[in-house]
């Protein structure tokens, strides 16, 4: 879970405005806890990921934002064919707890990652990639903002896998690979 926890971590050392109302609106709650929201990212991206079928870097910020809230608007019930649990990994037990035991914790971390990905809306549009956008413009039509763009303001400095190494060209601080 490095991506969420990464992202967890970032949000977490934002600027908090003064109205205390507002300070963490986008993911406190206290039944889901940060490892709550770390687990919940990371489903996010596990979910994106099988489907879209792409790695992880080329996944489009919007579509893993919204990914969890459109699963559960559209009644997709945790745990089920349609939605099964992660096999063998260390997170079964968080993962039922957070996803499986009662609809509204669920709908509740699907907001707080929401939230959690809109905090990067105004970071990647700072990031000076106007190689990787004229590129991905000539040949998608589109310059969506994907996870891999936004691994440096995360921290993270692991080669980073991808479809397309070519899509992520001069994106400052990012080290990309081709996935297998």
């Amino acid at each position: 879970m490095p991506w969420a926890e990464a992202l967890v971590s970032w949000v977490e050392a934002l600027p908090r405005d003064d109205d205390p109302v507002r300070q963490r609106r986008y993911w406190y709650d206290p039944s889901l806890g940060l490892d709550g929201l770390a687990l919940a990212i990371a489903e996010s991206i596990r979910l994106s990921m099988a489907v879209w079928e792409k790695p992880i870097g080329d996944l489009c910020l919007d579509n893993v934002q919204r990914v969890l809230s459109n699963w559960i608007r559209w009644d997709i019930v945790p745990g089920t064919p349609q939605w099964p649990a992660p096999d063998g990994t260390p997170y079964d037990a968080r993962w039922k707890a957070l996803f499986a035991t009662g609809i509204e914790l669920a709908r509740e971390a699907a907001c707080c990652v929401s939230s959690a990905y809109e905090q990067l809306e105004e970071p990647w549009n700072g990031i000076r990639m106007a190689q990787a956008w004229r590129h991905r413009l000539d040949t998608y039509g589109i310059t969506s903002a994907r996870l891999a763009d936004v691994a440096p303001l995360l921290g993270l400095t692991m080669p980073i896998e991808v479809r397309e190494p070519g899509d992520y060209v001069n994106v400052p601080g990012l080290l990309v690979e081709r996935a297998a």
